[in-house]
């Protein structure tokens, strides 16, 4: 079933609220749907070779490059110190253009202190975060979501790794996964992306039992996850979410007017499953469609 041409009108009366910004802090993974990702590919130039300029898009400030095998999310080649640059012992990546997020795998090589990372638009701070980690912790994914930004800053200690840079142009469009504290199945995904002038295809996967699946616009926006038939609801409810039928694949058109750019809607999947003599209704993740290029 196709969703209601009408959703693109109704989207501009109802325009949703930016997304919240986000800290990517010691997790296992990074963005899941950067724009571009920079791994700094493998044996480019000779180990401590000073970096600056040399990888398109970025201007680079106190790392030298190096080369490894496989380690703990170090992928060939890497950022590290550059010693000879002197204090402060600050890692500076400067965006060609502004972005609204960036991850990157970060070893901190001592303990001895905490590092410092934020991030800044024109020279002003807009988001930071500090902690202690080390380099044998898997758990070594850090950035930022959701924010304007040109500039990352890492404070580190004598020494650090820095690799698999992915990033979120200003404008791309682009899908944010939502799933409270993960009871919902995570089974409604975005087969393409929201791109201005082209028709979105949303997918949700059922199985055998299931007899029919629901996808909810929320004008509101995400919601703090509330108890919902053994699940969460994530969305907000007032105005009252719009919901479509259909057996599980989804289709809208995107407005082509640059003007879109930015703009968030945010549904969230349900499912019925026929479970013997009962009907289940079962709430799945949310998904806010950013639109962009």
């Amino acid at each position: 079933m196709r969703i209601a041409p009408t959703l693109a009108a109704l989207a501009a009366v109802t325009f949703s609220c930016p997304l919240a910004a986000q800290q990517i802090i010691a997790a296992t993974s990074g963005l899941p749907n950067p724009t571009r990702v920079i791994d700094f590919g493998a044996n480019l130039f000779p180990n401590f070779t000073p970096v600056s300029t040399q990888f398109p898009g970025l201007t680079i400030t106190h790392a030298a490059y190096f080369t490894t095998g496989v380690w703990n999310n170090l992928v060939g080649g890497f950022l590290t110190n550059n010693f000879s640059a002197g204090l402060p012992n600050t890692l500076r990546v400067q965006f060609a253009s502004p972005v609204t997020g960036c991850s990157f795998v970060y070893h901190q090589i001592s303990t001895s202190q905490p590092s410092t990372i934020r991030v800044l638009l024109q020279g002003v701070p807009v988001d930071s975060f500090s902690g202690t980690w080390n380099q044998s912790q898997p758990n070594n994914y850090f950035g930022f979501q959701n924010l304007v930004f040109d500039e990352l800053q890492i404070d580190f200690v004598a020494d650090f790794n820095f690799d698999t840079l992915a990033v979120v142009d200003s404008n791309a469009a682009r899908c944010v996964f939502h799933n409270g504290s993960l009871v919902n199945p995570p089974d409604f995904t975005c087969a393409t992306l929201p791109v201005l002038g082209t028709t979105w295809q949303g997918l949700i996967a059922g199985n055998p039992n299931t007899v029919l699946t629901f996808l909810a616009y929320a004008p509101a926006g995400l919601a703090p996850p509330s108890p919902l038939f053994g699940g969460e609801l994530l969305i907000g409810t007032t105005p009252a979410p719009i919901a479509w039928a259909s057996f599980g694949s989804y289709a809208m058109a995107i407005p082509a007017g640059s003007s879109w750019t930015g703009t968030v809607l945010t549904f969230q999947g349900f499912r019925v499953d026929s479970i013997g003599p009962t009907l289940a209704f079962v709430p799945l993740n949310a998904n806010d469609l950013v639109l962009g290029l």
